[in-house]
């Protein structure tokens, strides 16, 4: 938690990493700017990246800050993968509850999408057609 007030300066960054056979890990990061980096806020392990596995572990989230003397946090925004499970997950718990309505403050991985342009360009395109492949795909 932040000094002197909830996340409602930070966007959380979650992922999914596969660690262990039959199970996914996944990471919440914050931006703390006390201390400059980037913190692990949270870890949670879990069979399914199913809407319900991601919904409970965002409501032990809530639960564990509001321990800490927080209400419900609200956080600036969200970053994660295009995964549908994701987002609906987080819409339910901290959106209007319909996964049908987009949240104003989600955005996906545009980072992740650079890095495989640039993979895939260099691979794939001749080296005179690389810049403007990326322009087009931009």
């Amino acid at each position: 938690m932040q000094p002197r007030g909830d996340l409602q300066n930070a966007w959380i960054m979650f992922d999914h990493v596969n660690h262990v056979a039959g199970w996914t890990s996944m990471a919440c990061h914050v931006y703390n700017f006390l201390y400059c980096k980037v913190l692990i806020i949270s870890v949670y392990d879990m069979q399914l990246e199913d809407i319900e596995a991601q919904r409970i572990m965002w409501t032990k989230l809530n639960q564990t800050i509001l321990k800490h003397g927080f209400p419900k946090p609200n956080f600036k925004g969200f970053m994660a993968n295009s995964a549908q499970a994701n987002w609906n997950a987080i819409k339910i718990v901290y959106g209007s509850r319909d996964p049908s309505i987009r949240m104003v403050e989600e955005h996906t991985y545009l980072f992740h999408w650079i890095q495989s342009l640039d993979k895939h360009t260099k691979r794939l395109i001749r080296p005179k057609l690389q810049d403007e492949h990326k322009v087009l795909c931009h």
